[in-house]
């Protein structure tokens, strides 16, 4: 799925574009296969008077320039993903019509009715899920004859957002091939083609995103303003540490042993302002969707985390027992090809790598 897109290249660039980061993957098709070429990724400087990259074109395309260059990446041909706190997103049942254009017209009718912008301010992308009917055994198309209605996924974004990402990749001098989703290229280099129903929790710097996804579709996504940040103002406010200091404080626990660190028995105390706001919504994600009527799976099977502050420690033990449930890290390597020798840098960074390894994994599909 793509809001517009333009011809494959023969190597694709996936570019993760944060409140205040930047990351990026290269991947060639080999066999079929993802292959790793090369990967950066850079922060923003502080000094931005508290604006994000969203807000800074040119800066933007600054920072996405230079990671490219220490990165050595070859390919112009770039892939982008809307952040899900910036994205229009709902799953509409219509009733069947015949008529393709009379098909989208209803579906028109109710985004509009929906839609926080007017449509003329929006770039839509209308995905008919119900579609797709090759392979499946005569009883199952049987039915989906008979049906009097079709599911159709929606995605947009505003027109005046979707401008400032050509702007950064203008800045940049990159091609923008295309522009997606961050739940969709989450679902790409974390689910693939499990059909099971997934809660992915991605935990950033500023924001969580939580997407529920059926048969790789998104059915909730949800962004709230709880990320590592809030782990580093919390130990400046208990140690007294400078920004920096604690920022460096929290790197270290992510990365330190259990054992090491003294944290193999339970969750660490700084960590509880992020863990109990975030069950309380994996809690409310779950109930809005065993609620909706074109679910088809309800019961969620699992969780995956992932983002750049999922390494604090303890994380998916304490989600797992909290929530009597199986959780995992997310893995974004696992369906990629790359050289052994750089096998334990990859799985320390992975976390971070997850929307920028799914998007520039896309057109190899």
């Amino acid at each position: 799925m793509r809001l517009f897109g333009k011809k494959k290249p023969n190597s694709f660039l996936g570019v993760d574009i944060g409140a205040s980061s930047i990351k990026v993957a290269e991947f060639a098709n080999h066999k079929g296969r993802a292959r790793l070429l090369t990967y950066g990724y850079a922060e923003l400087p502080n000094a931005a008077a508290g604006d994000t990259l969203f807000d800074q074109p040119k800066a933007a395309g600054e920072l996405l320039s230079r990671v490219c260059r220490e990165a050595g990446t070859k390919s112009t041909a770039a892939m982008a993903a809307l952040p899900t706190s910036n994205v229009f997103s709902t799953i509409l049942s219509i009733p069947e019509v015949k008529d393709a254009r009379a098909r989208q017209a209803a579906v028109n009718t109710e985004v509009a009715k929906l839609s926080p912008l007017p449509l003329s301010e929006m770039i839509l992308q209308t995905t008919f899920l119900d579609e797709e009917q090759k392979g499946k055994p005569k009883e199952e198309k049987a039915a989906q004859e008979k049906r009097t209605a079709f599911r159709v996924l929606v995605t947009g974004a505003a027109k005046t957002f979707i401008q400032k990402y050509i702007e950064t990749f203008k800045a940049a001098k990159l091609n923008l091939q295309a522009i997606d989703t961050e739940a969709l290229a989450l679902v790409r280099a974390l689910v693939g083609k499990d059909k099971g129903a997934i809660l992915m929790l991605d935990i950033g710097s500023k924001r969580t995103n939580i997407v529920i996804v059926e048969k790789g579709i998104p059915f909730v996504s949800r962004s709230i303003t709880i990320g590592g940040n809030t782990v580093t103002n919390q130990l400046m406010r208990t140690m007294g540490l400078s920004e920096a200091d604690a920022d460096r404080v929290k790197r270290d626990l992510g990365v330190a042993p259990p054992a090491a660190s003294g944290l193999a028995g339970g969750l660490p105390k700084l960590l509880e302002p992020i863990m109990q706001p975030l069950v309380n919504e994996i809690r409310y994600a779950f109930q809005l969707y065993a609620s909706m009527e074109l679910a088809q799976i309800k019961q969620i099977e699992k969780i995956i985390v992932t983002g750049g502050s999922s390494h604090l420690p303890r994380i998916p033990e304490y989600l797992a027992q909290t929530l009597n449930m199986n959780v995992y890290r997310g893995d974004p390597w696992a369906r990629v090809v790359y050289p052994a020798e750089v096998a334990s840098v990859l799985e320390e960074i992975g976390p971070r790598m997850s929307v920028a390894v799914g998007l520039a994994m896309r057109e190899i599909e």
